[in-house]
């Protein structure tokens, strides 16, 4: 999947979003709204001033001003008499500390940009108050919903974005920017609705830059020295969304963003990516749930896209997520995972489940744009009837993967590696007319194969003895036929690998110096 400069890339809401939670073990709190009981009141001194709508104050530090955008008519900000448009709420520069507060249950028109910055220790926070459905703020076919450009520290959730228009354009539901050369941070962003967004789905000229700038929420980084840092997007819902879900950048090549956390979203029918993280030091992509990327109200219609990918990145993890149902093949890609490239360092991609995806598990796309090199660890992940891996042979990756599992059994496996790649303790169950690449720079270690005849003489052939394989569903852990019977001859007989990360995929340990298991599970025999 290749960019020039980064050029040329709710039914199912309640049931999905129970089931990422769940991953964790853990319940997540939700994004607080404001609680009307004991909110307080702005004050209402009318002062007007260039860029200002007459009647609107600027409120005493940690104030909150409430919208509600179904009143007949304009107040001043306060609970008992709130503003009724966008307008007057961006005609108010917010200190730290503030909240903008939208009434549930209604629907406010226009692009929300509201202005001033918080601090570290006292952001400003957008969200809703009141008790219903979520307030709608619909930007109408502008070119976003809401904008926060060149500002620091807003948390902002609790709300629903839609963007709908007739024609396909440059579009978000939310964009976060930075284009004035200074380091801009504190980005929370979580328990956003985000659907219907008439973003550009074709990545081919001459709407390349369209389509890389759309999508339900985009960060971007433009302008020499211009760096987003401390970047949190978590249980959002995302559909519907020209082209793609999450598109998160937050630097460049020469000078990159840092503290970007992508985790817990739940990413349905996009037209385009589901989520990228470019030009960060250490991202971390996790308990993320992607399904029918490439589809929805407003399908990708050019180029190329993936599930979950990485560009320009140093040491980004892609972990824990569940990538499925990709069933649109664009020219060359429509993988689950990407490490694409300009990425530096460690690529890793672990502990993830995927399922059919047309474009299959993995694509290696360092040689797809500036070679980065960056080593590549797949380990400890499922894949179920995905069947295809991809390389760009111009790429300077090298590839470790190991403890995978990979099952195919409805069609012939397409798998092509890095020159330099070590494949060791994975399960590869396919047909027999598969045929895996036996090129002098691929070493195979230590594999169980069924079906799909082994590539060298090292490796044994035979049933791994999974519990129940081929059953996977929408879930990190509905992966659990994947397990090892008692019988199984994959168990205690691997290759030991330093620096393996300390357990599997269901988080048992995995010893550094006590031989594991081949493939995922290394718990006790089933």
């Amino acid at each position: 999947m290749t960019f020039g400069a980064l050029r040329g890339r709710r039914a199912a809401g309640r049931r999905l979003a129970a089931a990422v939670l769940a991953l964790t073990g853990t319940t997540a709190l939700a994004f607080t709204s404001v609680p009307t009981a004991t909110a307080t009141a702005t004050g209402t001194t009318t002062t007007t001033a260039t860029g200002a709508v007459a009647g609107v104050s600027a409120p005493a530090a940690a104030s909150t001003t409430y919208v509600d955008c179904s009143r007949p008519t304009a107040g001043d900000g306060s609970q008992t008499s709130p503003f009724n448009s966008i307008g007057q709420a961006n005609a108010r520069t917010y200190a730290p500390g503030d909240t903008l507060a939208f009434a549930s249950g209604t629907t406010c028109t226009g692009t929300l940009a509201p202005k001033g910055s918080g601090t570290a220790s006292a952001p400003i926070t957008l969200t809703s108050y009141g008790t219903g459905a979520l307030p709608v703020i619909d930007g109408n076919g502008a070119a976003d919903a809401v904008l926060l450009s060149n500002q620091d520290h807003w948390r902002v959730g609790n709300l629903k974005l839609t963007n709908p228009a007739a024609t396909l354009a440059r579009r978000t539901g939310l964009r976060i920017t930075a284009t004035d050369g200074r380091a801009h941070r504190g980005f929370d962003i979580g328990h956003l609705v985000i659907d219907r967004v008439a973003g550009q789905t074709d990545k081919t000229s001459p709407t390349t830059e369209d389509f890389v700038q759309s999508a339900g929420i985009v960060t971007g980084a433009s302008g020499t020295n211009s760096t987003l840092h401390d970047v949190h997007v978590h249980h959002n819902q995302i559909s519907n969304t020209g082209g793609g879900g999450l598109k998160i950048r937050v630097g460049a090549m020469a000078v990159k963003g840092s503290g970007v956390l992508i985790e817990h979203n739940i990413i349905k029918d996009v037209g385009g990516d589901g989520i990228i993280a470019s030009y960060a030091d250490a991202p971390m992509i996790q308990y993320n749930n992607a399904s029918g990327v490439g589809n929805g109200v407003y399908p990708f219609s050019g180029g190329n896209f993936a599930g979950i990918w990485v560009l320009g990145d140093h040491n980004p993890t892609i972990q824990k997520n569940a990538v499925y149902g990709i069933t649109r093949m664009s020219v060359a890609d429509s993988q689950a995972f990407d490490c694409d490239w300009g990425n530096t360092g460690t690529c890793t991609i672990q502990y993830n489940f995927s399922r059919d995806n047309i474009g299959g598990f993995f694509l290696d796309c360092d040689g797809c744009g500036t070679i980065g090199g960056a080593k590549q660890i797949i380990r400890f992940n499922i894949s179920e009837n995905d069947c295809r891996m991809s390389s760009v042979s111009a790429g300077r990756s090298a590839l470790h993967m190991y403890n995978n599992v990979f099952y195919c059994t409805d069609r012939k496996l397409d798998i092509t590696l890095p020159d330099e790649s070590v494949v060791e303790n994975n399960i590869w169950v396919g047909t027999s007319d598969s045929r895996l690449p036996t090129a002098p720079g691929v070493q195979w270690l230590w594999n169980v194969f069924q079906g799909v005849p082994r590539p060298t003489a090292n490796g044994i052939t035979g049933d791994p003895r999974f519990v129940n394989p081929g059953t996977g569903g929408d879930s990190l852990d509905s992966a659990d036929g994947y397990k090892l019977r008692s019988t199984s001859p994959a168990l205690n007989n691997g290759s030991v690998i330093s620096g393996n990360g300390g357990r599997d995929y269901w988080a048992n340990p995995v010893s550094a110096t006590t031989k594991p298991h081949r493939g995922a599970y290394n718990g006790p025999g089933l």
